[in-house]
């Protein structure tokens, strides 16, 4: 009995040890406290226990309440610093390197997730990259199916060995608004590849959507209780991570060579996961290849290109490295030294390994050959592949986050509702390409909430989807321009903003790396609204009205700037379409006529609706004096 309680007492004792106050992880040196606005700092700490603040010249004190939670509100302070943060209770905490300014939450998918390291001219943006005053917080990826009350992740000061790890529409967007007003930014980069709305929707606020957005969202959707399903989820998750680290198959000589065993399936070169059985892995698979060479084709240095692949590859030529990779959707040209070709077959294996996205092979048929001599042998034919280490040999859906409303917002977002910011950068929608009469509702459906959660309804800007996939040879109907139009139907809610980057789009890559000019148009967006900065314009032109008549449509616009141009300084206009009442379109004829477009079509007598730019991939040209592209639009549409 003796032992007991004694072994209670000491038990008590170290309980009593470690007690100490703790901060949420978003609070930590060189983070950024939004200026012009109380600011509130809390944390945890034993019940009543004293916690005293000290910030830039402001003391407070509090007790901690019966449960051990705490806060103080910091009174509005103007940008500056940096300035140390003193919290002191049993245990002393001080962080420093503090600034006040303003801070942006960066959301959405894939294109928001890129990182400045895989833009274009990437080795240039990184060297000059020294703003000291620019900090970004990457939110670890997870998901709840309960709020959680925080979160993981760091603080980073942007330099040249930083920088490549920020996002980077977020990054040009700060390095404009900071270099135009010296208000130090910061960016929480809470964004997650490859999620559609929902995930990001509170899920007690989803349930208020009429039965028809429930429809994709069964009782016992997962199979088993979304409660275990979300920790089956994450144990999964790390017992696949785990093993990819444990079993390094890059070592093992079996996989260089085509493999003997009955498991491995044929396909056909370039392969992109998403079009494949591949497409909801994540995880190693091997490509393999076999080429016959004659006896004077192996004299001399080759060069083997596999055109852009994401993500990581190493590549093997008879058994004998010859380069590997892990730059995102980056052409691939490896040089092969004299010695290792033979006459006869030579076999070229490939180890992909992708963690998030796609994967795969993204280039054409033309991208991948064996160069010899100036002269190429196509290695675009079947191929075969056989898996590694994948996400599906644990169980575990790298697309799990998306199959029931509000898990990432429990997550990456719940957490976040205290903490004061500036506004919202927001770049999401290809996964809910498909579903544009829902996302009408959904996008303002979020905007809203999110605004009612923080309590305040601070600025909400995004990116209109880029044009991506083949051009289109004639009018037609196009998921993507139905997008856009429910991205833009959001306009209608008071501080909102578009980037339109309808012009910087890739036909074969749906993360374009002009994320220059995309974070450019946003800072326009928020400098002239948010900074002061009304001399700059920052739309390019929008549809104002349009007038029919003797056979020709007379189109005026909104936000023309210093006047319409196109952007090979030519009168005629690319991406006009007529109809007439039957809403048969045609390609139509277009040229500028002062700051009004006139188009006309031999094919329609009497057009009544008109479209611009509407297509996933339109061929476009119109923009004003300052640059910025026309917004894509149709007179035809029943939603207005």
């Amino acid at each position: 009995m003796k032992k007991l309680v004694f072994l209670l007492i000491a038990l008590c004792g170290v309980l009593i040890a470690k007690a100490e106050v703790v901060l949420p992880n978003i609070f930590s040196d060189n983070m950024v406290l939004q200026r012009d606005t109380p600011v509130k700092i809390w944390g945890q700490a034993d019940a009543a226990e004293k916690v005293e603040v000290a910030f830039n010249g402001q003391e407070h004190k509090t007790l901690a309440d019966t449960n051990g939670n705490w806060e103080i509100t910091l009174k509005p302070m103007a940008f500056g610093g940096p300035y140390s943060l003193s919290i002191q209770g049993k245990n002393a905490i001080v962080l420093q390197n503090i600034l006040i300014g303003d801070v942006w939450i960066c959301s959405g998918q894939s294109n928001m997730e890129f990182s400045v390291r895989h833009v274009k001219d990437a080795e240039n943006e990184i060297s000059k990259a020294h703003y000291s005053k620019i900090r970004s917080f990457r939110v670890k990826r997870n998901m709840g199916y309960d709020p959680l009350e925080d979160l993981d992740g760091a603080w980073t000061v942007c330099n040249p060995e930083t920088v490549g790890q920020f996002s980077a529409v977020g990054y040009f967007f700060a390095r404009k608004v900071y270099e135009d007003t010296g208000i130090p930014i910061a960016l929480i980069n809470n964004s997650w590849g490859g999620t559609q709305i929902e995930t990001w929707t509170d899920r007690e606020v989803y349930k208020k959507l009429p039965a028809e957005y429930w429809e994709r969202y069964p009782e016992g959707v997962f199979g088993v209780d979304p409660v275990r399903f979300v920790a089956s989820q994450e144990t999964a998750q790390k017992s696949f991570q785990e093993a990819k680290g444990i079993k390094d198959d890059s070592k093992e000589e079996g996989y260089f060579f085509p493999p003997n065993i009955s498991d491995y399936k044929t396909c056909k070169m370039p392969l992109r996961w998403d079009r494949s059985e591949l497409k909801n892995i994540d995880g190693v698979v091997w490509f393999y290849t076999t080429i016959q060479l004659p006896a004077n084709a192996v004299q001399n240095d080759g060069i083997l290109n596999l055109g852009p692949i994401d993500q990581k590859d190493m590549v093997w030529i008879n058994g004998k490295s010859v380069g590997e990779s892990e730059t995102y959707m980056e052409e691939r040209s490896y040089k092969i030294t004299k010695g290792v070709l033979k006459e006869g077959n030579n076999t070229i294996a490939v180890r992909l390994d992708d963690n998030g996205g796609n994967g795969g092979f993204a280039g054409t048929e033309e991208d991948l050959f064996l160069k010899i001599d100036n002269k190429k042998y196509s290695l675009a034919d079947d191929w075969t592949y056989r898996k590694g280490i994948t996400s599906d040999m644990f169980g575990y859906e790298p697309n799990a986050r998306n199959l029931y409303p509000g898990l990432l917002y429990n997550a990456m977002i719940n957490p976040l509702l205290q903490f004061k910011i500036k506004g919202i950068l927001w770049y999401q929608g290809e996964h809910n390409v498909g579903r544009s009469q829902q996302y009408r509702t959904l996008f303002p459906y979020l905007i809203k909430d999110w605004r009612k959660k923080w309590g305040v309804d601070f600025p909400f800007y995004w990116v209109q989807l880029a044009n991506y996939l083949r051009i289109d040879d004639k009018p037609t109907r196009s998921t993507w321009a139905e997008l856009r139009e429910a991205q833009t139907s959001a306009l209608t809610l008071p501080k909102t903003g578009e980037a339109v980057i309808i012009d910087l789009g890739e036909a074969e890559d749906i993360h374009p790396k002009n994320k220059q000019d995309v974070g450019q148009r946003l800072a326009l967006i928020a400098l002239n609204k948010d900074y002061g900065k009304k001399h700059l314009v920052y739309s390019g032109p929008t549809f104002k009205a349009v007038k029919f008549k003797r056979g020709k449509a007379v189109i005026s616009f909104r936000n023309v700037g210093s006047g319409l141009v196109t952007s090979n300084n030519t009168p005629e206009v690319k991406g006009f379409a007529v109809a007439g009442t039957d809403k048969k379109f045609v390609w139509a004829n277009a040229i500028i006529m002062g700051d009004k477009i006139i188009v006309e079509s031999d094919q329609i007598k009497e057009p009544a609706f008109i479209r611009y730019a509407w297509g996933n991939n339109p061929e476009t040209n119109l923009y004003n004096k300052e640059g910025l592209p026309a917004r894509p639009f149709r007179t035809d549409n029943p939603n207005k």
